[in-house]
């Protein structure tokens, strides 16, 4: 995964975490995932309040949230990452995110539990082949030779 980027998250239309992938560097503490989903959750609904669409940065002193809201499913796409990332390539990246999520998902929502977990491996897979540094790509791509 790109160094810069330290968590994602997936939140669904109910404000629960449904998926989360964290980048952990040494030292770095652990993150509370329901207060981080919480806390995004009131900023978007404050943002409604003041007559905006959503919140879409959050600068904290050390970090950055990127968010994005499917308008179809409800659900919230996060993306924290270091404070020093450029907001177009990590908007990028959580594009990227959303687009695979909501392609491997579309009529499956409702589905079982089982059914639900094979597809986030998949999805899981897909992540971390579309989600490499530049350099990760090049050892992926001499692995598969």
């Amino acid at each position: 995964m790109i160094k810069e980027i330290l968590c994602i998250y997936i939140i669904d239309d109910m404000g629960t975490p449904i998926f989360i992938r964290e980048n952990y560097i040494q030292g770095s503490g652990e993150a509370n995932h329901a207060l981080l989903s919480d806390f995004v959750i009131a900023l978007q609904s404050l943002a409604r309040e003041f007559g905006e669409d959503e919140t879409r940065v959050i600068e904290l002193s050390d970090a950055k949230i990127l968010s994005s809201k499917d308008n179809l499913t409800n659900y919230l796409f996060i993306l924290k990452c270091d404070i020093n990332s450029k907001n177009k390539k990590m908007f990028g990246i959580l594009k990227k995110i959303k687009n695979i999520f909501i392609e491997m998902f579309t009529g499956y929502l409702a589905s079982s539990e089982d059914k639900k977990k094979e597809i986030m491996v998949a999805f899981e897979s897909a992540l971390s082949k579309e989600i490499v540094e530049p350099t990760d790509g090049f050892k992926v791509f001499l692995k598969s030779i």
